[in-house]
């Protein structure tokens, strides 16, 4: 792994890493939009691991490991296996270069990516193990509620009772027989987009209280599931 020399100046990179989606997706870069970014499909043969990724990367922007100041990682839900792997990966190279992380959920992203073009409460939704649903509803940018379980009773508690609501990450028709007087369009946006985690990464760099030392995945077992307090004061990942 290479290092910046302290003449390098203060690290300004942020590195967004998502794993959600169908492939593992890395984005660098110190602008607006990322300078550098790339991506494998989870199944690809040639895949060597995140490390080798980053570091192709970092190559193509002209940047090194020890430039990076923030890591953005989705935490999911999503492929359990990958999003692990990108979370033990981001939380073992933010104690190398002694760096924070920014975690945000698959959900959200989506949801971000949906707000672009759809105005009012996003309902991000991600098909779990088991028959079960991930389900989040999200209004003027922040997080309503979150819930896990079977979708004929996690849909209708989370966005029941809305006028209208946009869907992000699953087919409209997996919803419009759940939410009874609801008109539910769909966003188009299926999976989490590295382009959009990076610039929340990037925006989330400038407020401390939004970074944390290690990052969790988010699954069926997240407190937030569990503990109806740690509904009641719903904080991202």
């Amino acid at each position: 792994m290479r290092q910046s020399s302290a003449e390098d100046g203060a690290k300004r990179l942020v590195l967004a890493l998502e794993a959600s989606s169908r492939t593992y997706a890395v984005a660098v870069g110190d602008g607006e939009e990322p300078r550098a970014q790339a991506a494998v499909p989870r199944d690809d043969p040639s895949f060597r691991g995140l490390s080798e990724l980053v570091s192709r990367t970092l190559d193509r922007a002209g940047e090194r490991f020890g430039d990076i100041g923030t890591i953005g990682v989705d935490v999911g839900p999503g492929g359990l296996l990958s999003i692990r792997a990108a979370v033990a990966y981001a939380n073992g190279l933010a104690f190398a270069l002694g760096v924070k992380i920014f975690p945000i959920s698959s959900l959200e992203l989506m949801a971000m990516a949906a707000q672009r073009a759809h105005p009012g409460p996003i309902l991000g939704l991600r098909r779990g193990l088991g028959g079960n649903t991930y389900a989040a509803l999200f209004a003027d940018g922040e997080l309503v509620d979150m819930r896990h379980g079977p979708p004929d009773s996690v849909v209708p508690a989370v966005a029941g009772g809305l006028a209208r609501v946009c869907v992000a990450g699953t087919a409209k028709d997996d919803v419009e027989g759940l939410l009874a007087g609801v008109v539910a369009e769909h966003s188009g946006i299926e999976d989490a987009d590295v382009a959009v985690l990076y610039r929340a990464a990037r925006a989330a760099a400038a407020d401390p209280e939004r970074l944390v030392p290690a990052a969790s995945p988010l699954n069926e077992g997240s407190r937030i599931f569990h503990e109806p307090e740690a509904r009641r004061h719903l904080q991202r990942p």
